[in-house]
């Protein structure tokens, strides 16, 4: 199973992840650990690693990483997020989507993050589409404790055409006693960005994709830090 990076908050680096509507204002470090802001309500965008995200959806590969959460959000007491999950051939993934989490046993929920997009092959009835043409992935999980959950979720070439473009929403899940908690990511999390709202359908889509491939000034000095802190972990597990 893959390891969690943990993300802290950006005030232990003595600079705090504001409310924001492009990535610049909310930049922070995958170094750290961050703090969900708003009072059990928020939005982070997600540079996702396209190669470790891959190792997670595609077709053939180990079923080792079922039950991966690719972020994590304690909901007053109940593990919410984003999950993998699917369908195996002979201990090889044989269709994969990102779903729901909610509550510790991983009972999946029926929302499917990709829609009817079967994330294990890309190619369709399409050449040139699959995770071979995959260059950068971003992903918004948003949480809203009395209006549910919702997903944007992207998947780009690398001319930065689309080849999944997705967004679903769970107005279930949710729980109006939730507070500030710390969020988890995956090893899959390159880059995360904090928002201390919920941000609406039309916003999610457009930092998913910013996020998937953001100018390098939003990462800034932190997120510099946190890449190295990211390649020396990495190392060290190999």
């Amino acid at each position: 199973m893959k390891k969690y990076i943990t993300i802290a908050a950006l005030l232990a680096a003595g600079t705090a992840c504001a409310n924001a509507v492009t990535l610049e204002d909310a930049v922070c470090s995958t170094a750290n650990t961050i703090t969900s802001a708003g009072e059990g309500t928020f939005s982070v965008a997600l540079t996702l690693d396209v190669d470790e995200l891959r190792v997670l959806l595609e077709k053939g590969q180990d079923l080792s990483a079922w039950g991966t959460d690719i972020v994590r959000y304690d909901a007053a007491g109940v593990p919410t997020g984003v999950t993998v999950n699917g369908g195996s051939s002979s201990s090889k993934i044989a269709s994969s989507s990102l779903y729901a989490r909610w509550d510790g046993n991983i009972a999946w929920n029926s929302v499917k993050w990709s829609g009817s997009q079967d994330l294990a092959d890309l190619n369709g009835s399409e050449e040139g589409t699959g995770w071979d043409s995959v260059a950068y992935a971003g992903l918004v999980y948003t949480f809203h404790k009395t209006q549910g959950t919702s997903v944007a979720f992207v998947l780009l070439d690398a001319d930065t055409n689309t080849i999944v473009d997705s967004y679903v929403t769970a107005s279930g899940l949710k729980a109006g006693s939730a507070t500030n908690a710390t969020i988890t990511f995956d090893d899959s999390v390159y880059a995360s960005y904090l928002f201390s709202s919920a941000l609406s359908e039309t916003d999610a889509k457009a930092m998913a994709k910013a996020a998937a491939i953001p100018e390098p000034s939003a990462f800034g000095l932190l997120a510099g830090i946190g890449a190295l802190a990211l390649v020396a972990s990495r190392r060290r597990r190999k």
